[in-house]
């Protein structure tokens, strides 16, 4: 680890595109209506030009910085730029609105970075434990991690697990798409060559991401992003800000980083769940929304540990923790390679190369995001129809670079409907992105799994971890189901008064 850190802190080109990926990332990702997944789906396919090393840890650190940028939109518009710093806002446009925009954004900054150290020191240490772990995993094992991710990232995503669920299999209904790998049969291609080859997966998460957050940004709405709340000050963390801070930094910090390894949660979930962790610990719980340095502090650690810990489990199972992993992990199918046990055995220089870059990565935004609090100011007055122009040709370039193939353009825009569809339904997107990356994966490992036990099920039920998977799988998919959860709610409450009374 500590060669690869060398390697990288002697290369100019890789510390220029640590800061690069980074300034691009703060930027974006304080822009209201643009985000980091957003960037890396528009930049997917150009990196496919890079060295593998580079494409990769930029992938990781614009989705890291795209996360802490939204901070900065947070406590000056009390817009959050990403949905991840919907918990920033309530105290840092507060704070913001008392003149104290310069200490909220500093506050933010060493809980983001702190925040993500936490967790790429969590994830340098977790990832091979888990590996050798996983390596006793056979294809039944693999085969019900893939279905608990998916299950998992629907259940767990948006108000109505349902819709989640059936995001995550009409991913993998979409990814069964083009000739099976076995027979090279065609699969729902209908007659189409061009479909064949099956879904171009960089054209797909372009579209995702970048087409349809142009349609529902350029809607017709009063969002009132015209005016900041303050001038920013001074940005200089000050000691007695950071004094008394550790514990609730340490603690936000681990909490984002099991809401990372969980598939499917997001920088969102970690944000409210470390907010709301902080506030029931906190010595003056009533001053949390009203202007609060710790309610800052603790969310914005919150949320950014979660991304790298989102890439634990990418990593070592093949299952993306989030969206924005769900596209790193394309991003290094694009390079030939393939997460999973297996990975740090043929790629350990790689992956000792990710740890350094995230580190790297972290002190850069540190320096960037303090050097840029005061251009944020002005980036954020910018009319949305520019930056909305420059987002659209973006991705048709990102789109067409992959394959060379204006058949990709065209598949990009029909996904960009499809997500305006379900963004209009309520359905999210993060489990369909899952399907889609997992689907392959999916095929293989069932057709493994089939072909071993010669088309038998009864592994799942003699193989202990088997066993274990396929009830958590079940139990996800039952308790997903809102009259099971309003059951569950209505004997937990019986109980409850049930006991009340006896006492």
């Amino acid at each position: 680890m500590f060669e690869q850190l060398l390697i990288l802190l002697s290369d100019p080109i890789a510390i220029g595109v640590a800061f690069g990926s980074v300034t691009l990332g703060v930027i974006l990702g304080a822009l209201p209506g643009l985000t980091g997944p957003m960037a890396m789906a528009l930049l997917i396919g150009v990196s496919y030009s890079m060295k593998t090393e580079y494409a990769i840890v930029s992938m990781m650190l614009i989705y890291m910085a795209g996360a802490y940028g939204g901070s900065m939109s947070a406590i000056l518009l009390n817009v959050p730029g990403a949905p991840a710093s919907a918990a920033t806002a309530l105290d840092g446009y507060p704070l913001a609105r008392k003149g104290h925009a310069g200490r909220a954004i500093a506050m933010a900054t060493i809980g983001s970075c702190i925040g993500s150290m936490m967790a790429v020191a969590a994830m340098a240490t977790l990832t091979p434990w888990l590996v050798e772990v996983s390596l006793l995993f056979t294809s039944w094992e693999l085969l019900l991690l893939v279905i608990l991710g998916i299950v998992m990232a629907g259940g767990l995503s948006g108000e109505d697990p349902l819709k989640g669920l059936i995001a995550g299999a009409l991913g993998l209904m979409l990814a069964m798409v083009g000739l099976d790998d076995l027979h090279t049969h065609p699969r729902f291609t209908f007659g189409s060559t061009y479909l064949q080859a099956g879904f171009a997966l960089i054209a797909a998460i372009v579209g995702l991401f970048g087409i349809s957050q142009v349609i529902v940004t350029m809607a017709p709405k009063d969002i009132g992003l015209v005016r900041t709340a303050a001038s920013v000050g001074r940005v200089i963390p000050r000691w007695a800000d950071i004094r008394g801070k550790f514990r609730v930094i340490f603690q936000s910090g681990i909490i984002g980083t099991f809401v990372g390894i969980l598939p499917g949660l997001g920088a969102d979930v970690g944000g409210w769940a470390a907010y709301g962790a902080a506030k029931r610990t906190s010595k003056e719980p009533e001053e949390y929304g009203k202007g609060s340095i710790e309610g800052v502090t603790a969310a914005e650690t919150g949320n950014n540990a979660v991304i790298p810990g989102s890439f634990i489990p990418m990593i070592a199972l093949g299952l993306p923790g989030s969206a924005g992993a769900a596209i790193v992990m394309a991003a290094l199918f694009v390079h030939g390679m393939k997460p999973g046990p297996t990975f740090l055995i043929d790629n350990l220089q790689l992956f000792e190369y990710m740890v350094a870059g995230l580190m790297i990565g972290t002190v850069v935004m540190l320096i960037v995001g303090l050097l840029l609090a005061h251009v944020i100011v002005h980036v954020l007055l910018i009319p949305r129809e520019n930056i909305m122009a420059v987002v659209v040709a973006l991705a048709v370039i990102g789109a067409y670079a992959s394959q060379l193939q204006y058949g990709d353009v065209w598949m990009m825009m029909a996904f960009g409907m499809l997500a305006v569809i379900m963004r209009a339904l309520a359905f999210p997107l993060a489990p369909l992105i899952l399907g889609l990356v997992l689907g392959k994966l999916f095929d293989e490992f069932l057709r493994n799994s089939l072909i071993i036990s010669d088309g038998s099920l009864m592994p799942i039920v003699q193989r202990p971890i088997a066993f274990a998977l396929a009830i958590i799988v079940v139990l996800s998919i039952v308790f997903s189901i809102p009259a099971v959860q309003r059951g569950m709610s209505s004997l937990i409450s019986r109980v409850g008064k049930k006991k009340l009374a006896k006492e």
